[in-house]
């Protein structure tokens, strides 16, 4: 694993650490409020609008590591190749390049013929990038861009909801165990992307 993947991983777990501080005080006012934890994993709906933001800031440091290195990757291409047209043309788009997912992985798929979309990794990490959203410009619902399309929106949900999240109308319901787990799987998507970046790069 690079070092820049092991920086970005270390802050995802540092992140997680920060929740665990807090889910111990909901665990612990749910038992004070109640004089018994509450059997049910699900969170309530302000637990849950806290418990979005961390793995918000999670999905942050996996966007900034994975847009970081398409830019990276993409611009050694394009010095290694050498050649002047293509520099020219690299230059009107490097702007674009990494102002949102679908920029930066259509870039990596149009100038390294390799599509991450395709990285094992992808569905979980496409769907917290949908939570990110929801807690962003949300504040833990779904946004009105994210419904606007009807089809689109089902389908989303239903990608969601097979991770473990209930909804309530347009909120997020999270359950206890949600941050730890996601750090990890952002975490394993830093190595994968990681992984298959420096082997293009060396192809």
């Amino acid at each position: 694993m690079s070092e820049a993947a092991e920086r970005s991983c270390r802050a995802i777990m540092g992140v997680c650490a920060d929740w665990e501080t807090v889910a111990r005080e909901i665990d612990r006012r749910d038992f004070m409020e109640s004089n018994l934890l509450n059997d049910s994993d699900r969170l309530g709906i302000p637990e849950s609008a806290q418990s979005l933001s961390y793995l918000a800031r999670i999905v942050a440091h996996g966007e900034s590591f994975t847009f970081a290195r398409i830019r990276e990757t993409v611009e050694a291409h394009v010095a290694r190749v050498g050649s002047p047209m293509l520099t020219q043309l690299y230059d009107g788009k490097k702007n674009a390049l990494d102002s949102t997912w679908d920029n930066a992985l259509n870039a990596f798929r149009d100038w390294l013929s390799v599509d991450l979309r395709k990285a094992s990794s992808w569905p979980h990490m496409k769907s917290l990038i949908e939570l990110r959203n929801a807690s962003a410009h949300g504040g833990g619902g779904f946004t009105e861009r994210q419904r606007k399309n009807p089809q689109q929106f089902e389908k989303m949900r239903k990608e969601i909801s097979t991770l473990g999240y209930e909804f309530q109308s347009f909120r997020i319901i999270t359950f206890r165990g949600a941050v730890r787990r996601e750090a990890r799987a952002v975490s394993a998507f830093v190595q994968e992307i990681d992984d298959l970046t420096r082997s293009t790069a060396l192809s």
